[in-house]
């Protein structure tokens, strides 16, 4: 309803204008529409109020202002008998600041109707209102019959709306039909093929900049660096920082944090957390850059670590730094410290969107808490497929092929889309349960059904599949048909099932295939020694071993993780750093001990060296894994689970010896190694002896 305009006051502003000033001068000290009333009385008491230039002020001031009514300014302005453009343009300019795009429209159309001429300045604000790409195309018509086409505002404007509603051809066409380009021009354009993810696009148009002697301005700079971010081009963002630098551009967060981010993706993290550390301000954003590379660049203690010093700052942490934070957990395996950004989420009523919603999925379930997974999930408000998909791939690394496999059909029947991640996980889920028909069907549904051509990935995952089911035949099969050449991964997952199930000559084919792709991949040569080892061939075992020395090939070092009292632990294969050291091999060998009563016998074809049976039994049971389980004896209660995280496949020794710990000690132990989880208790283990 319109509001009624005040012909009276009985409260006088402070303090009363001077006589020789006209009333509408006040306008500039209104805070309040009470204020802007009174003053408006005063206009029309004093004979200004329908004059152009104080009636235009008035409008302007309720229309732009926070605390301005647009009702009050479109009541005022259908008083004036001669409005300017001015005036009007006040109007659109003020829906569309406060996000009233549809009014602004319909203002505009009222106008015209009316038979009021736009100017100039009317269609910048009117292109930024455009929901719908008709809307702008019509707006473009009328810019072209009321001649003004060739003025460079409105283009820019132009190009920026046809970009943002996804028409980038024909901002283009506006792009080089301008008979002048100016600087924002060019950033309006680079910003246009960033937006739409045409990021080579958007780089050689800066090339073209430079080339042209085109002063980019700081706008010009940061669209360039967000589409070297995105386009992991560290060779132009270290250009840019080099024109920053040569042209002393001053300190700018938002320039700052778009190096910073350059950096960061690009895999340059040290040289940004130098620029970090030289800035004279720093925001959220930017702690987030740097807390988010860490995290990409596998440092996960040292954006664990930041965190902890932007706390101290009294910056407080948003849904992204979370996303973060709870992902270096799920790497790290650190349940605890996972669990305390959880309840640090609900104690600070952090929004848990879909991606940190998703986060917090990925992280219990890579930590083997499947039901706390569920919970979260549960929980969302909204799931996306990278929310299905990370439930689905937790249940299968954790061994729950069943519930993965009933979520990939609810997530079916409501009428999520799966994607190529998706299949990963269900294929893995498949592999890890032998259920070989079942995988190959989804296999092919992802071409047949939902148009997703299969990747190496997914060709992986089917030859790990009939591998670890004993198809050594048809896995090699699988690897033939492919379109494209199999990678290491994929003969990787061959010689692994080669070593569960004995079988030498694919083996040894394999191998050489694998060297031929990588002859400094350690992993292979380890996996070929074990299969040597386990059929007691101590001289292949040594020539395998020369090979490797003569190529400087290092095997890659066991490594476990436990978490204890919020710190995490790291123990490698005979290994004595530990602070603890002595009290840990004291409790592996109280341990060895109680295991053997139990009926434990070592299993001494994993050590591949060729040396007496004492040695053999003394090496195994410094396995990094052991050492981590018998910290965790010592320092926690009895009945408390135990949880380690091991960077390679668990051996056969170790898991037969903590299928046994796990019943003779009462404890549930479980193990996340590089292929699954491992949920041991009371004597059995969750994969059923199949890994």
């Amino acid at each position: 309803m319109a509001t009624a305009l005040p012909f009276t006051s009985t409260v006088p502003l402070q303090p009363p204008p001077p006589k020789d000033r006209p009333p509408h001068h006040l306008l500039e000290r209104c805070t309040t529409m009470a204020e802007l009333k009174r003053v408006h009385a005063r206009m029309i008491r004093s004979g200004v109020a329908f004059a152009p230039l104080p009636a235009s002020h008035l409008v302007s001031r309720c229309a732009a202002e926070d605390f301005g009514s647009l009702d009050y300014a479109r009541l005022v302005f259908r008083q004036i008998p001669s409005p300017t453009a001015f005036t009007f343009n006040s109007i659109i300019r003020g829906y569309t600041n406060k996000n009233f795009p549809l009014e602004a429209l319909r203002f505009y159309v009222e106008l015209i109707e009316g038979g009021l001429v736009p100017d100039s300045f009317t269609f910048p604000s009117l292109f930024k209102s455009c929901g719908f790409l008709d809307e702008g195309k019509q707006l473009h018509c009328h810019v072209v019959k009321f001649g003004f086409s060739s003025d460079i505002y409105i283009q820019n404007t132009l190009m920026n709306m046809y970009a943002a509603r996804g028409c980038l051809t024909s901002a283009c066409q506006v792009f080089d039909k301008m008979g002048e380009k100016t600087v924002v021009s060019w950033a309006t354009m680079v910003a246009a093929y960033t937006r739409s993810d045409r990021l080579s696009e958007a780089l050689d148009l800066y090339r073209q900049m430079e080339s042209k002697n085109v002063t980019p301005n700081e706008i010009a700079l940061v669209n360039v660096l967000t589409a070297c971010a995105r386009a992991r081009d560290l060779e132009t963002g270290k250009r840019v920082h080099k024109y920053i630098e040569e042209h002393r551009i001053g300190f700018d967060l938002v320039l700052w944090a778009a190096l910073l981010d350059v950096y960061c993706k690009c895999g340059c993290v040290s040289l940004a957390r130098q620029l970090f550390g030289e800035m004279p301000e720093r925001n959220l954003f930017c702690w987030n850059i740097m807390i988010k590379g860490h995290v990409e660049d596998s440092d996960y203690k040292e954006a664990l670590r930041l965190f902890r010093e932007m706390q101290f700052m009294g910056i407080k942490a948003d849904k992204v730094t979370m996303a973060s934070l709870v992902q270096a957990c799920s790497q790290l395996g650190a349940l605890e410290l996972g669990k305390w950004f959880h309840v640090y989420i609900v104690r600070e009523k952090v929004e848990v969107d879909v991606v940190l919603g998703t986060a917090l999925v990925d992280m219990y379930a890579r930590c083997g808490c499947v039901e706390s997974a569920f919970k979260v999930f549960v929980d969302m408000p909204r799931r996306d497929v990278m929310a299905w998909t990370a439930l689905i791939g937790g249940l299968a690394v954790c061994g729950q092929a069943e519930r993965a496999l009933q979520t990939f059909h609810e997530m079916q029947r409501i009428g999520v889309k799966p994607d190529a991640v998706t299949f990963v996980g269900v294929l893995t889920a498949c592999s890890h349960a032998g259920l070989v028909d079942e995988g190959r069907s989804h296999f092919d549904s992802m071409a047949s059904i939902y148009n997703i051509p299969p990747s190496v990935e997914h060709y992986g995952c089917m030859v790990d599949l009939l591998g670890r089911a004993g198809q050594i035949g048809r896995a090699e099969e699988v690897i033939r048909s492919m379109p494209m050449a199999p990678d290491r991964f994929v003969l990787g997952g061959l010689l692994g099932a080669c070593r569960i199930h004995g079988n030498l000559e694919v083996a040894e084919r394999t191998a050489q295939k694998l060297m031929e792709l990588d002859q400094k991949h350690g992993g292979t040569y380890v996996l070929l020694s074990n299969i040597y080892g386990s059929l007691q061939k101590w001289d292949e075992v040594g020539r395998t071993r020369e090979l490797m020395s003569e190529r400087n090939v290092k095997k890659p070092p066991g490594c476990s993780l436990i978490e204890m009292d919020g710190e995490v632990h790291e123990f490698v294969v005979g290994d004595e750093s530990h602070p603890q050291s002595a009290e840990i091999y004291a409790m592996v060998e109280d341990m060895i001990s109680r295991l053997k009563e139990a009926g434990y016998v070592p299993n001494k074809s994993e050590v591949l060296l060729d040396m007496d049976e004492e040695e053999k039994e003394n090496a195994l049971c410094r396995h990094s894994e052991k050492l981590a389980i018998a910290f965790g004896l010592m320092r926690t209660a009895p009945g408390t689970p135990i949880r380690i995280m091991k960077n390679l496949r668990v051996c056969s020794d170790c898991h037969a010896a903590t299928k046994l710990t796990s019943k003779v000690y009462d404890r549930e132990i479980i193990v996340r190694d590089r292929c699954r989880f491992h949920h041991f208790r009371d004597g059995c283990c969750s994969c059923k002896d199949f890994w």
